[in-house]
């Protein structure tokens, strides 16, 4: 691979880095360190990898770093963003599709989500399948069907890894929650009747199975607890390999192998 600086438009980037480009091509790449650190692997060169709900930060850092990839698929409900990466990325090891599903906070006319879901792409074909900031804007029934509808696409041996917000805090103190811990401690007045119950949650160690945390602005947090998350996977073709604790680049991170 050629080293290649691909430049993104402010208005075809989203996420907490939008606005320092610099920083969220730098948060890619320490997400793909993670898997390669995560997976046991020097690099994604012999990997197949879908990366669900792309955005642009993995492939600005592969591109950007000249990092080793076997092959790259991202799908994004976002069509200006992937018709601008088809059209700006040269490189055939990479390829952009619009997958036009429902959701509330970035695609609220799509059609709903479902395991009978179809992608645009070859089944049993993945080694990885990622989801960065995806599953931490899911409401519970579309956190089933999105492991019942990528379950397809993973090889026998694949694995899949994904960012989501748990509720609790965490000994690092680097995810969501932890600083929403900080801030009522530091600030009670700030809490409303719908947080108090949050807070509740988090101090008495019974935290309510979901949460839409902003009901103005609905699934920009969406916060499990630890029992339902890992509840959520049985029945869909998949098996946890580890629930792990909030890194610099990520939040709360699942890890599973299909089933």
């Amino acid at each position: 691979m050629t080293q290649f600086e691909l430049k993104v438009p402010r208005e075809l980037r989203r996420g907490g880095k939008a606005k320092d480009e610099q920083a969220s091509v730098e948060s890619g790449l320490q997400l793909i360190q993670l898997m390669c650190r995560h997976f046991g692997i020097p690099d994604l060169g012999e990997s197949s990898v879908l990366d669900m709900g792309c955005g642009c930060k993995l492939v600005q850092a592969l591109l950007h770093n000249n990092l080793p990839i076997g092959r790259y698929v991202g799908i994004d409900v976002f069509p200006a963003l992937i018709a601008f990466l088809q059209s700006h990325v040269p490189d055939t090891r990479f390829s952009f599709h619009v997958q036009n599903t429902h959701n509330e906070m970035y695609n609220p006319q799509g059609e709903p989500l479902s395991a009978a879901t179809r992608l645009p792409i070859e089944e049993n074909s993945f080694d990885i399948i990622c989801l960065f900031s995806v599953f931490t804007h899911l409401a519970p029934h579309d956190y089933v069907a999105m492991l019942q509808m990528l379950r397809r696409y993973v090889k026998p041996e694949g694995k899949i890894i994904f960012s989501l917000f748990v509720n609790e805090t965490t000994k690092g103190g680097l995810g969501y929650i932890d600083d929403i811990d900080k801030l009522w401690r530091a600030r009670p007045e700030k809490l409303d009747p719908f947080k108090e119950v949050f807070k509740q949650g988090l101090e008495n160690a019974g935290p309510p199975d979901f949460l839409d945390y902003d009901r103005s602005q609905p699934l920009k947090w969406a916060i499990y607890s630890r029992e339902n998350a890992l509840r959520l996977v049985n029945g869909t073709g998949w098996e946890v390999e580890s629930l792990n604790d909030p890194e610099e680049a990520i939040q709360h991170y699942m890890v599973c192998k299909p089933v």
